[in-house]
């Protein structure tokens, strides 16, 4: 399949729309006819209604929950997230919410990867490599709430150099979360079990296009196809090929609202035999044909 381009933060912001109010009293006004989503965006939102269409984008989102949370998908990854937590979504990652609480809040800092200088790359891979949430107490949660209110300030006053400092507010930011990250019990891998788990989560992301069995899973782990499906579903309360079919199931949802492909495309590349097996596939799951589907989220982006 093609490679196809990123969400712009352009594109973020007018998926999630329904999500901000005009004229808030925190963050940017996406509203106005002023507004440039150019570089560095601050928000704020409520979360409601925010389980939607899976999400790829080119751009870094770090959301700090202020109460109430979520459940986040981040490739395979499941992460239940509640307040005082702060948590960085990396380019390239196809990520989701669910079961956003009611009474959730959050601040939301999108930026592209050129805001900062290439000297920070450093920074940027650990990120990448440790995409876990930190949760937030005392004085830690009351530090990283001043640095989005300073950055929220300096863009709604635009002083002069407000650009800069914004800049280094930010570094700060993603300093004080990897200082969290390092500073939380490493997860050693102490078992087979464990291991196998792992390397499985991650050979999904790898292959999900072309392998869609747990055999083809369990042929390149060495194992066979029972001991892996007794692993996953012990460790994970799961089915292996739950998790197979809900990466399958998440590329289809973003090809359809955000790609121009056609059904028989998006089939093709996933390497279904035809567009009606991947279409009996996509209702077992979501109750609704890929073209409906479409129909009902295309609008909204």
């Amino acid at each position: 399949m093609q490679e196809l381009p990123l969400i712009s933060i352009e594109q973020s912001i007018n998926t999630y729309k329904s999500l901000h109010e005009p004229m808030p009293s925190f963050g940017m006004d996406i509203y106005a006819d002023d507004f440039d989503p150019h570089g560095l965006v601050i928000l704020q939102n409520n979360g409601k209604g925010s389980t939607g269409v899976p999400i790829r984008c080119n751009h870094y989102v770090l959301v700090l929950t202020l109460k109430g949370g979520s459940i986040r998908h981040i490739n395979q990854y499941e992460y239940r997230v509640g307040a005082h937590a702060i948590q960085l979504l990396v380019p390239g990652v196809i990520h989701s919410f669910e079961d956003t609480q009611d009474n959730s809040d959050f601040f939301v800092l999108l930026f592209d990867r050129e805001f900062l200088t290439e000297e920070f790359e450093e920074l940027f891979t650990f990120h990448q490599d440790h995409p876990q949430y930190v949760d937030l107490e005392g004085l830690a949660f009351a530090k990283i709430l001043s640095l989005f209110e300073q950055i929220n300030l300096e863009y709604k006053n635009k002083e002069e150099g407000y650009f800069d400092l914004s800049r280094s507010l930010l570094t700060q930011l993603l300093y004080l979360l990897k200082r969290g990250k390092l500073a939380k019990p490493r997860e050693v891998i102490q078992n087979r079990s464990e291991q196998i788990t792992s390397n499985f989560l991650c050979l999904i992301e790898q292959h999900f296009q072309k392998i869609k069995t747990v055999q083809g899973y369990a042929d390149i782990l060495e194992l066979s196809p029972k001991h892996l499906s007794e692993t996953i579903k012990e460790a994970l309360d799961k089915t292996a090929l739950y998790f197979i079919h809900q990466r399958l199931i998440k590329e289809i949802q973003f090809l359809l609202v955000y790609s121009d492909l056609s059904i028989k495309k998006i089939s093709s590349g996933l390497n279904f035999e035809n567009s009606s097996q991947m279409g009996r596939f996509f209702k077992r799951y979501e109750e609704i044909s890929p073209r409906n589907y479409q129909l009902r989220h295309k609008k909204l982006v």
